[in-house]
Formats: C-alpha cells, structure tokens, sequence
C-alpha cells in the first residue's frame, strides 16, 4: 500500500497551462543563448583568423618576400633555394609557425621548412588553387588532406593559412601555406561561447522571471476590473437614458420595443408612438428596403452587427439622416433584441453634398469637372467591356487664342466666353453625353455612339458651334477651338490614357492650324514622347551653352562683296545637329522662345561688333529672325534696346525679320510694335515674301525695309515658269514703296544674272557661302581684307 501512493501522486499531478507556458519559454531563451554564443564564436573566429593572415602577410613579405623573385618558383638555383629554406626555418623555430611551405603554380613544394616537403608535388586543393588565383585564406583545420601528411602531429588543431606570392603584374606566381598552432585560439573562442550562453542565458531568463512576475500581476488587475464593471452596468443603463444618441430597440422581424428618450431630441417625437409599430414602414420610402435587409442580415446569417445610413421623420415634416450601427443581440438574454444606435447626421450630409458637388462640378461653367469625366468614362468603358455592341470616343477641345481674350478684354469677359461656351455645349449636345471643362479654356466630351461615322457626324456639329459669333456683354466674338478625338482601343483602355491620347491629338490639330480636329491613331504617341524629350532637352540646352549661331553673309550682287549676314540658330544637341525648323515650333509653344530669343539678338549684337576687326569695310549689318511670340510681348522693345546698348552695335545695322503670318494675327499690335522699333532707328524686313497673304494696303503702312524673296521663285528663276514675273513683280513693288529686296536661296550663278537683269540688288546662298561659325565668318571676311589690299 505505501508504494503505490507515489505513483497515485504522480498521476494526480497535472502541470497547470500557466506553468507548461513558463517552461517552453525558458527552453526558447537557453536555444536563443545557443545561438548567440554560437554567432558570437563564428564571428570571433572570422576576426582572428583574418588577423593572423595579416599577420602572416607582413612577416613573410618583411623575411621572405625579397628573398623571391619572378623566376625563383620556376627554377630555383639553389644558392637561392639555401637562402629561402634557411629563411623558412628560422621562422619556424620563432615557435610561432609550425610549418611553412611555398608552392609553384602546377602544385609543387619549391621551398619549405621540412626538407622532406621540398620538390614534391601534390594535386591542387581548392584552398590552394583559391590562393593561386589571388585569394587570401585562413581557417581552423586538423591537417588531414593528403599534402599535410607531414603535419599530423604537430598540433591537434592547426590554423592553416594560404597567401599569394605576386611579383610585379598582378597574376599570382605562387602561394604561402602556413600553419600556426590553434590550440589557444579554440580555447579562447570557447571560453567565449560559454561566458555568452551563461550571460546571455542569463539575463533572458531574468527578463522571463519579470514578465512573468507582471503577466501575474496583470491578471489580478484583470479581474478587479470585471468586478468594476459589473458595477458599472447601472451607470450605463442612466447613460442610456440620457444619451443624446437614439437607442432603438426591435423584435427579430422589425418591430419596435423600445425607444430611448433621445427621440425627442432628435425627432420632436415621443417614444410612445412609435413602439409596437413596424420601423421600415415608418422610415423614408427610399430606405426601407434597406433597414428590411439589414435586419435580415442580421437574423439569418448570424452577422453580429451591420451599419448604415437612412432617414426618419421628424415632427416638423422633414428628413433627418441618421448613421446606424445595429447589434443583434437577440440571443442575449438580458436585451433580447436588436440593438439600433442611431446618431443624427444630417448636416454632415448637407456638407458632404456641397463637397460632392465642388468636387465633380466646374464651379464657372457647371459642367462636370475632370475627376467625373474620368469616372463617367471609366463607368462606361466597364459596361463596354459587358457589351460589345458601339463606340466610345472622348473629344477634347481648346479655345484658339483664349488667351488674347483675357489680355485684351479681361478675365471677366474670358470667364463669360467660357460661360457661354458651355451653354453651347449643352445645346449641342444629346442628353446621354457628358461635357467636362477639365483646364483653363480645355473642353472634353464623352459620346457613345454606334460607330464612328456618328460621333465625327456630332464631332462636326461641335466644331461648327465654335464658329458662330458668342456675345459677351457688349462684345461679339468669334473664336474657333482645336479638337483632338480619341476612341476607346481595347479590352485593357483606361480613362486617363483615352484623355491622354485626345490630348495628343488635340495638340496635334493645334500645331496644324486653328479650327482642325485630329482623330488619334497609336503612331501619335511616339511623337508625343519624343516631342516631351524634346521640350525637356530644350529647357537644358540655353543653360548649357548647346545653342549656336551660323552666319550666312548677304550680298551685293553686283560686286558678290557681303554686306551683312543672317544670323541662324543651331542646337548642338548631344545627339546632333538640330534645326531650327524641328525646335522652333516647340519653343514658341512652349514659351521657351522668349529667352532662346532673347539670347539670340545679344548674341548677335556682340558677335557683329566684334567682326568689325577684320571686315574691311566696317559697318557689317546683321539680320536676326523675330518669333511672333516675342513680338508680341510688350517687353520686346526694351530688350532690343538693351542688346544694342550693352553691344554697342547701332540700330541702323540691325535688322529685324518677322514673317508675313505676323501681320495676320493681331495685326494692329504688331504694327505698333514694329512702328516703335522703327524708331529707335532698327530696321525691319519681311522674310518668305511672296508665300503669304499680306495685302497691298498693309504693306504700304507697315514700317518695313527689306522684302526678302523666297526661295522658291528662286529656285526656279533659271526655268520656265511664272517665277521672273513673279520675282519682277515683288522687285518693282518694293522699289515703288521705296524699300530693299534680299533674294533668298541663291546657288547657281544662272540665277544671279537673271535677278541682276531683273533690278535685284542682294542676295544669299549656298552659291557665295553656306551658313559660317564665328571663326569661319572671320575667315571669310579676312580673305575679303586680303582681296582689297590687292
């Protein structure tokens, strides 16, 4: 009987979940510490072995390095081979190293301390084929590979390390091995790893012992707050009661059982006439079919709690929106019920219909904003992708020349164009689509149609509604819009890249005139991206000095001496060589021109000054190209006059050059502008003339000097064709209004003579000079000095 009641004990005993927690933590932090001081111990070793190679390095390259050379492990003589061996030995005996052997390339001993080692070969290790190839190696090792057969016994562990021999190129020509007892290293890492374990071990399970200590704490803490809250139920009850929230209290099928008296508050009602009666049918008509289902959700499928948002009816005949949570808490025994919390939220609904409204509606013209335009599309490219059947396209317009409106008119009456713009939008057209104004003076339409015939048919009708005149206040005006249209491409299209493909094509239709409409096809994208590139590289290149100017001298036909030249602008793009023709349209586009421009004319003032050292006559004039976006700046004067003030150069030397378009678009500024550099004394030519639309009653007030022909009736002056009277013709007029004609393209001496016996004076050309740089324009006028001199 007494042995058994040990054993009964023992089967009594039943490690309590707190204590079996306990133990498996404790098991975690001793694997832990394992594992640190094993870490550690790794990492010692790493250290140690790494000094003792840079150790070894400096002793042998101190003792035995000048003892070797290029041809020593190849075939050693053996005076050499003496002093090597000596060497070896004598660091052996330091009792520092306990063998020391050195290797040629093909796995021979030439020189070692161990006279039995010298001249045997053995087969590459990679420990030592590592070290041939210029790799530095050391480790921990018993000595048992079939080399190191001479050095079993030496030590029970041996450091072993390997060191490449390289004499002048960088190619190894042999390798060390060294051996160094390891014994107390091992003793010393060892003593490491345990004195880690035992503190690391340590501290972890003190650490253990606290949170333990705490967690039992916690525990007790625990459950004086139960008993706290069993007394705070009655508080809760009174906070109910109080509560400026209203509690609503339902039968599983939606009855009401209870209402708090917050409904007073909230909805001027008294709790008694609503319970017994069916909340749905009481809410607004819109939302009981979603009260229905979220009752339903609570009682069928078990969902603990459900919210939404909907109205109920207060005294005055109004709706109140009210936010509720509700909580099934039927199978409690203590509520029994559904449990309604309802917060009254109607003016946050108010607030968040304005925002709503700002958010997706353009406040000036109340059409839709970008973000729902975006959304709309994106709404209908998913039903696109539910039914194949029609088209989707996106038009997007700009205003041409918005801008002029507000410079000239003011913002007001740019407002009022918008304005009545899209009251125009809306007039046009039908009801399903969608007009967005997404910028400044931009417009995007959203059309489905049932093909494409459709949607250019009412793209038409857009375009046509830009050109009839718009009253603004007292003005009329007429404008016209550029129209990118883009079609929805596949399963994958998104809204932002139809936007962004319209884009594409509507700036394309810009650069092509005013009043065009473009249809995007994929190949425009490239061109988008390289024009960004562009546009991108073009802001760099004035900061970067990538821009240049050639000098192509004009001219007397009569003696082929220059009079002036034309200064013409280059980028010297990373990439090559870019013309004017392929930037210059971006620039003005983007606005980039004004300071190109700038920078062009100083450039241009300063550089004909300075030619006046070497032109033989003195007195060169220079032509500089006029964008019309500079023209029309009203800081354009000004800086002419800066450039020839800071260059010196006088105004009658520098002529200006605009083209005819200039005198089409904003013809009245244009004038003023040009009257005012006229008299500061500048000249001003018309370049191309011929090829535009001036007419004779402008020409003959425009404060002009020089009409400059263009080359295409000169290119053709020597053959048959209408170009002598044309040319006759333009000679005569500017002799009429008393002004100079410049024949631009010249190249074949033909064509010299038929414009002498035609009255022309001067010229340009690849025939007496293609565009020069500075130093071969400086040439070109010395060799001028040189022939006068003769």
């Amino acid at each position: 009987m007494v042995s058994d009641q040990p054993d009964t004990a023992r089967r009594r005993f039943r490690p309590s979940l707190e204590m079996v927690v306990l133990g498996l933590a404790a098991g975690l932090v001793i694997a832990t510490a394992l594992a640190i001081s094993a870490n550690v111990a790794s990492h010692l070793e790493d250290t140690a072995t790494g000094e003792a190679s840079a150790a070894m390095q400096a002793v042998v390259h101190a003792y035995v390095d000048p003892l070797l050379s290029m041809n020593t492990l190849d075939s050693p003589d053996p005076k050499t081979a003496d002093k090597v061996n000596s060497q070896l030995e004598l660091l052996v005996s330091s009792g520092q190293i306990q063998r020391i052997k050195i290797w040629s390339p093909n796995g021979t001993v030439v020189f070692s301390d161990l006279p039995a080692l010298r001249g045997r070969q053995f087969e590459v290790e990679q420990d030592l084929a590592e070290a041939l190839g210029g790799e530095t190696h050391a480790a921990v090792t018993t000595a048992s590979a079939a080399e190191n057969i001479f050095e079993h016994g030496l030590a029970p562990q041996l450091l072993e390390i390997y060191l490449p021999i390289v004499h002048g190129g960088s190619q190894p020509v042999g390798a060390y091995e060294i051996y160094q007892d390891a014994g107390q290293l091992e003793l010393a890492i060892g003593a490491t790893r345990r004195d880690v374990f035992l503190i690391s071990g340590g501290i972890g399970l003190v650490l253990l012992l606290a949170l333990y200590a705490s967690f039992r704490g916690a525990n007790r803490l625990l459950r004086e707050l139960a008993a706290r809250l069993r007394g705070s139920e009655a508080r809760f009850r009174s906070l109910v009661q109080n509560s400026s929230d209203l509690i609503i209290l339902l039968s599983g099928e939606g009855a009401v059982t209870y209402v708090s008296p917050a409904i007073e508050q909230v909805l001027g009602l008294s709790g008694s006439d609503w319970v017994g009666r069916h909340l749905p049918d009481l809410v607004h008509t819109d939302d009981g079919a979603l009260l229905r289902a979220l009752i339903e959700r609570l009682t069928s499928t078990g969902s603990p709690t459900a919210d939404g948002e909907l109205r109920l009816p207060h005294i005055d005949g109004r709706w109140r929106w009210v936010e509720v949570v509700a909580t099934n808490l039927l199978a409690d025994a203590d509520v029994g019920a559904i449990v309604l919390n309802c917060r009254d939220v109607t003016e946050r609904r108010s607030l968040e219909e304005q925002l709503r409204h700002q958010a997706f509606q353009d406040p000036l013209t109340n059409l839709a904003n970008r973000a729902l335009l975006a959304d709309r599309i994106e709404h209908e490219l998913q039903g696109r992708r539910l039914a194949a059947d029609g088209v989707l396209a996106v038009l997007l317009l700009d205003l041409d020349d918005f801008k002029t409106v507000n410079d000239s008119l003011g913002h007001s009456a740019g407002d009022g164009l918008l304005v009545a713009f899209a009251d125009r939008l809306r007039a046009t057209l039908r009801a399903g689509d969608t007009a967005a104004r997404i910028g400044g003076d931009e417009f995007a339409i959203m059309l489905r149609g049932g093909d494409r015939s459709e949607i250019d048919g009412i793209a038409e009708r857009v375009m046509n509604a830009t050109r009839d005149q718009i009253a603004v206040g007292e003005h009329r005006l007429t404008f016209s819009a550029s129209m990118g249209i883009a079609f929805a491409e596949g399963a994958d299209a998104s809204a932002e890249e139809i936007l962004r493909s319209a884009d594409v094509a509507m700036h394309l239709a810009k650069a092509g005139g005013k009043g065009v409409k473009v249809v995007y096809v994929p190949s425009m994208h490239a061109a988008a991206v390289r024009r960004l590139r562009m546009r991108a590289d073009l802001e760099k290149a004035l900061d970067e000095t990538q821009l240049s100017l050639r000098y192509q001298p004009i001219v007397s036909l009569a003696t082929s001496e220059p009079i002036g030249v034309e200064a013409l602008l280059r980028w010297d793009h990373p990439a090559g060589m870019v013309m004017p023709t392929d930037f210059v349209p971006l620039a003005e586009e983007t606005g980039l021109i004004v300071p190109i421009g700038r920078w062009v004319l100083e450039e241009a003032c300063h550089q004909t000054v300075a030619f006046d050292a070497v032109d033989p006559r003195g007195g060169l004039r220079v032509s500089v190209n006029v964008s019309p976006v500079q023209l029309r700046r009203p800081e354009f004067v000004g800086e002419v006059q800066s450039a020839l003030r800071s260059s010196g150069l006088a105004p009658t030397r520098l002529t200006l050059e605009i083209t005819e378009s200039v005198l089409l678009e904003k013809a009245d500024e244009s004038i003023a502008t040009m009257r005012k550099l006229r008299e500061l004394g500048v000249r001003l030519a018309i370049d191309d003339f011929g090829t535009g639309y001036s007419s004779l009653s402008y020409l003959r007030d425009l404060p002009v000097d020089v009409l400059k022909i263009d080359r295409a009736f000169i290119a053709v002056l020597d053959q048959e064709s209408d170009a002598p009277a044309v040319v006759r013709s333009i000679i005569h007029l500017a002799g009429t209004l008393d002004m100079t004609t410049i024949a631009e393209g010249i190249e074949r001496p033909e064509q010299v003579a038929r414009l002498r016996s035609l009255g022309a004076e001067f010229g340009q050309g690849y025939l007496f000079a293609h565009p020069l740089t500075e130093d071969q324009l400086t040439d070109y006028l010395s060799a001028g000095r040189a022939r006068l001199a003769s």
